[in-house]
């Protein structure tokens, strides 16, 4: 059966289709459960597309657009850095700037309420973390496992309720217990996006290049791992030096094959050569006789 999309239009009134809405995804809630992607490229976003994945969440980066036009019905989140902004005017600029490219929604991430707050007052759709915020980890003695204890988990559901009376949409928990996932899922109204907490959530979070195999740290403990591009990738460049390796024994050959040829008065033959009529060339040599 074909997807059906619903007709949507950006902030500039630039009309295009989606997947899902902000609307379909809070209706969802607790009736079917979604797939996010972190892509990385065009490439990533085309075949997460393709693969029916029901949300991707992108870092700003250069290829925004690229990645956009990739995957144009797919419903995307922006991750915005909080560390790179003086004041909450000159992220939410940055941030409508972003909803006009097409995007869908912006990620949060470790702004401070304040921000959400003023961010909501333009509706822009946007989502929090909460549980294991890598830019806040300090204050959680590290990156490691949060809301193992009473008073984390405590913390933990007031942290998501802050996030909740923000007007955010949705909620990345990351590196909780899966039984408490389950629990604050059912006590907050919003869409629950689990990252390393289990699988009572309401939707399952994944980055490209765990599940691809091809990250730059080890794989976390609460990733899987369904592809090893890392070695497909190290059998293409030993194959690519291989190649090379000949290319270069041929460059070498050919170019000794070339002066042997000069030196036995081989090249240029004459399909190689210009021709001139017998009578110019007499001519042309009686012109340096006389002269």
């Amino acid at each position: 059966m074909k997807k059906k999309y619903k007709k949507v239009y950006s902030i500039s009134q630039e009309p295009g289709y989606r997947n899902y809405t902000v609307r379909d995804l809070i209706d969802l809630k607790g009736k079917k459960k979604l797939t996010q992607i972190h892509v990385a490229t065009p490439e990533e976003a085309r075949a997460a597309e393709e693969a029916d994945i029901d949300i991707l969440l992108i870092r700003v980066c250069p290829e925004l657009k690229e990645i956009r036009k990739a995957a144009p019905k797919t419903f995307m989140t922006v991750s915005v850095p909080f560390i790179k902004y003086s004041s909450k005017e000159d992220i939410v600029r940055d941030s409508l700037e972003i909803i006009d490219l097409g995007m869908d929604s912006i990620t949060c991430g470790s702004w401070n309420l304040d921000f959400m707050k003023y961010l909501n007052g333009f509706r822009i759709p946007f989502q929090g973390h909460a549980g294991l915020v890598p830019r806040k980890s300090t204050w959680i003695g590290g990156m490691k496992a949060y809301g193992k204890t009473t008073n984390e988990a405590i913390k933990l559901f007031n942290d998501i309720k802050d996030i909740e009376n923000t007007g955010a949409w949705g909620v990345e928990v990351e590196c909780i217990p899966s039984d408490l996932m389950g629990e604050i899922t059912k006590n907050t109204s919003l869409v629950t996006i689990s990252i390393g907490s289990g699988n009572k959530s309401d939707v399952q979070f994944l980055f490209a290049e765990d599940i691809l195999g091809c990250g730059t740290i080890a794989l976390p403990k609460h990733a899987k791992q369904y592809r090893n591009f890392h070695s497909i990738i190290q059998k293409m460049e030993k194959e690519k030096n291989r190649i090379l390796e000949k290319m270069q024994k041929e460059r070498v050959k050919a170019f000794k094959e070339y002066k042997s040829d000069v030196i036995n008065n081989k090249f240029p033959s004459n399909k190689h050569s210009i021709k001139i009529e017998k009578k110019h060339l007499e001519n042309f040599k009686k012109f340096l006789k006389n002269k």
